[in-house]
């Protein structure tokens, strides 16, 4: 008689990641809304129990979700200060990041659940320590200025892209989004409002790879 086999032993943070990333992918595509427990749950190649023992319901999976699809860790330091604008547009304009996290947020905004938790994470994960970082002066409405300028140029550039895909956006485009961002991280203490009405030109002029 063949000795019973042990059950097989699941891989916890590589179910976790699996889900999440099935998450991420359905409320980017369809919103908090519509997206089900169950259909998420197909996509990982899990069960419904399963993802909610690991996320407790549908609001702590998308809290999670979009969570992870907010990684600041790294972006925001002394040293990226003088090229900030620059830094987030060679970012934004790779092709090699899965970037969902704009359209999670606006797909979110039809239902007051799903509104509320990505104010709450957005409010802690993005503009708190951009706000931080910033400094004075108006270091919070500068940092909201920022998340305005990035999730229009994702959600344009990526979710509804308005260029032809041959084409993709343009170089003064692109130089136009970096400027406009670093105007806004220069208005430090003792320069003004330099970019409160037209973004000021970065001190750090590093080319802008061809999209």
């Amino acid at each position: 008689m063949d000795a019973p086999t042990e059950p097989k032993r699941r891989n916890a943070p590589k179910t976790r990641a699996a889900i999440l990333a099935a998450a991420q992918q359905a409320f980017a595509d369809i919103g908090y809304s519509q997206a089900g427990i169950r259909e998420i749950a197909a996509i990982a190649g899990v069960s419904s129990t399963l993802l909610l023992r690991y996320f407790g319901s549908k609001a702590g999976l998308f809290e999670a979700a979009l969570t992870a699809a907010m990684p600041m860790d790294g972006l925001l330091t002394q040293n990226a200060r003088d090229s900030f604008g620059e830094h987030l547009t060679r970012l934004f304009l790779d092709a090699t990041l899965d970037i969902k996290a704009p359209s999670i947020v606006v797909l979110s905004i039809g239902d007051a659940d799903g509104r509320g938790i990505a104010t709450r994470v957005t409010e802690e994960r993005v503009l708190q320590p951009l706000a931080a970082w910033l400094g004075p002066p108006d270091a919070r409405a500068r940092a909201f200025q920022v998340i305005m300028l990035a999730m229009g140029f994702v959600l344009c550039t990526r979710q509804i892209p308005l260029m032809p895909a041959a084409r993709g956006i343009d170089r003064k485009t692109a130089r136009w989004f970096a400027e406009a961002v670093q105007g806004v991280v220069d208005q430090s203490d003792g320069a003004g409002a330099r970019g409160a009405t037209r973004p000021a030109r970065s001190r750090h002029r590093a080319a802008i790879p061809k999209p």
